[in-house]
């Protein structure tokens, strides 16, 4: 297992992939996610979204130690955050990102 630890924040579509490839390669990955039942989901070795072959890695991960979930983000070495920036208008009706779930 590396040395390296990585956190990433928001297991979803983006987010739990991207944990799993890089759990995949020994890296040793915290996922962060506000929703228990993702959380809990994770730490069992399955997955909440469809993803082809996605729950076999996470298992594999989970069960090597490698990969983990938790509603309590942990100190890391490489930070990834994965969560959703929607398009949102401005006042002269010009799109840009909504940047509250980063806040």
């Amino acid at each position: 297992m590396s040395e390296v630890e990585i956190l990433v924040v928001g297991l979803g579509y983006i987010g739990l992939p991207t944990a799993a490839l890089l759990a995949s390669k020994n890296f040793k990955v915290l996922g962060f996610d506000i929703n228990n039942d993702v959380v809990d989901t994770i730490n069992k070795g399955k997955i909440h979204i469809v993803e082809k072959d996605l729950e076999k890695i996470v298992k594999k991960s989970v069960d090597r130690g490698c990969l983990s979930a938790s509603n309590n983000p942990q100190s890391a070495d490489v930070f990834i955050i994965t969560v959703p920036t929607p398009l949102k208008s401005d006042d002269e009706g010009l799109k840009l990102p909504n940047l509250e779930f980063i806040k």
